[in-house]
């Protein structure tokens, strides 16, 4: 059976701006970046104003909104050291601030020996998108590492991700090599000809025969290059990671997938293997 990449098609997590917009009906709408926000309360016009609810707006934008009924104060405030994962046993929970731009920033791995920034991390909002917490020995020192995946962007053909490998006893994080760099390594002439799709891996000239490429590029070529799709698991003690390589757009041939090995204090990523997909 083919597999299927799932990509989710509302817009990227990571947002650039945010729009709001109510349109004249009954009762008003908020759109936020063209699609429609359901509220409690609706938007109402007052004194020819629109007046959207403060706590949906503070929602949108990463904060924390509450009312001093004495003082008759609006306090908004930025929401931190907020729960955002936890491993299956509860023994390790990652902490974070909500940003202002759809993200959790200034991710923190709290454990019951120690506490560590993860560095540079940051995920998206999203809750089907949480930060994954696995315990596995990934570098085959006999005792489980603390490998954290972490979902830094999604949308139509997007799926980044971030892996962090910690030491389970110490949290001193082990090196990591970059999955699309890795990948990128050892792809090279991706093109859609009238024989299919066209690559070259670790040296190795790969056709892939695709009656729907031949049909389109009888005469042409089109460039083919790894898109923005990277997915990190860990199956029996083994840190994998797969990209996807595309036909047209968002519609996908097969992937690359490679498996960690753990080499001179770092873990690296071993050769990549094209995995295709059946019709």
């Amino acid at each position: 059976m083919k597999r299927k990449w799932i990509i989710a098609t509302t817009a990227a997590c990571v947002l650039f701006g945010t729009s709001v917009m109510a349109f004249a009906s009954n009762p008003i709408k908020l759109m936020i970046n063209g699609t429609e926000h359901y509220t409690e309360v609706s938007p109402q016009i007052m004194n020819g104003r629109i007046m959207v609810p403060l706590s949906v707006i503070s929602n949108v934008f990463g904060k924390e909104t509450t009312y001093d009924k004495n003082a008759k104060n609006v306090n908004i405030k930025d929401i931190q050291g907020k729960i955002i994962a936890e491993s299956e046993s509860g023994e390790m929970k990652i902490t974070a601030n909500q940003g202002e731009y759809g993200i959790y920033e200034q991710l923190t791995l709290v454990t019951t020996n120690f506490s560590r920034s993860l560095r540079g991390g940051y995920n998206v909002v999203n809750p089907s998108y949480a930060p994954e917490i696995i315990s596995a020995d990934v570098n085959g020192d006999g005792k489980d590492e603390i490998v954290i995946i972490l979902t830094t962007g999604y949308g139509t053909g997007v799926y980044q991700s971030e892996v962090r490998v910690l030491e389970g006893d110490t949290g001193i994080e082990i090196h990591t090599e970059d999955a699309l760099s890795v990948f990128r390594k050892q792809f090279s002439k991706g093109q859609a000809t009238a024989k299919g799709i066209e690559f070259d891996l670790n040296k190795q000239h790969m056709v892939i025969a695709d009656a729907e490429v031949g049909a389109e590029n009888k005469e042409t070529t089109q460039e083919i290059g790894l898109g923005g799709i990277i997915k990190y698991e860990v199956e029996n003690n083994i840190l994998k990671a797969t990209t996807a390589v595309p036909r047209f757009l968002s519609d996908y041939i097969g992937e690359l997938q490679v498996q960690y090995v753990f080499k001179d204090d770092l873990l690296q990523g071993g050769t990549a293997t094209f995995i295709g997909y059946e019709d």
